[in-house]
């Protein structure tokens, strides 16, 4: 089940190190107070967290790259509208005003990352794609959403404490055996694998941003902005606050 938020940060993770994510990343607050008819102000930044965990927004090169994000307001009756991103000072925003109750999704993908170019070393180029997906409640009850919404999607149900969540490749399932990385407030990582019905459960026993993650690798050699590679890595990540 969505989750009624008032701010959702997405952590887009670029990179990992043992248990611990470090790195720079991107995230995302949506910030509204869940009624109808009042906007809602989307803000993707780039940035790391500093010594006591608070993410810090970085204004460099990585920032003009996250306006190759792609985003996409879906309403409860499944009618779909392009969300537009300008560039502030530190971040990108853009609004949208709900109009009905209901779970609204938020799906973000960029394909015009460059290609992770490994040639020098003798390692294979790899073409990243990213795609991003969660929810925002609008008043009124929180339906369970069942169908996907993008080539990679996920959805969730949290019940007791526990999440139940859904993956699929293609619009599909994914297959049984597909692993899943789960990264919770405190950015631990745990491992999950999917069952014959394409679905995975774990217990969320801290409040705060869990993260689930998919990544599915294919091969299909070509060429993006001159740089060759061998397979495309898809990547969802799948953003869920419990409170």
């Amino acid at each position: 089940m969505y989750m009624r938020i008032t701010k959702l940060l997405i952590l887009a993770l670029l990179m990992l190190t043992g248990k611990m994510a470090s790195a720079s990343a991107y995230w995302l607050e949506v910030k509204g107070n869940g009624k109808p008819g009042q906007p809602v102000t989307v803000i993707l930044c780039y940035g790391s967290m500093d010594d006591k965990g608070i993410r810090q927004r970085d204004t460099g090169t990585e920032l003009k790259l996250t306006g190759d994000f792609k985003f996409w307001i879906i309403d409860p009756e499944g009618k779909k509208e392009s969300l537009t991103l300008t560039m502030q000072k530190d971040s990108w925003q853009g609004t949208f005003t709900p109009k009905i109750k209901g779970t609204y999704r938020i799906i973000g993908m960029n394909d015009k990352h460059p290609v992770v170019d490994r040639s020098a070393s003798g390692g294979e180029n790899i073409r990243p794609v990213d795609y991003l997906c969660a929810a925002y409640q609008v008043a009124g009850e929180q339906p369970v959403v069942t169908m996907p919404l993008q080539a990679f999607d996920m959805i969730s149900e949290l019940k007791d404490g526990f999440v139940t969540i859904k993956a699929f490749n293609r619009n599909k399932p994914a297959p049984a055996g597909t692993q899943l990385r789960v990264f919770n407030p405190d950015n631990w990582e745990k491992e999950l694998t999917l069952d014959t019905n394409g679905e995975a459960r774990f217990y969320a026993p801290i409040k705060g941003l869990y993260i689930i993650r998919q990544d599915k690798f294919e091969a299909a050699p070509g060429e993006l902005n001159g740089v060759k590679y061998a397979r495309i890595r898809h990547r969802c990540n799948y953003y869920l606050l419990v409170k």
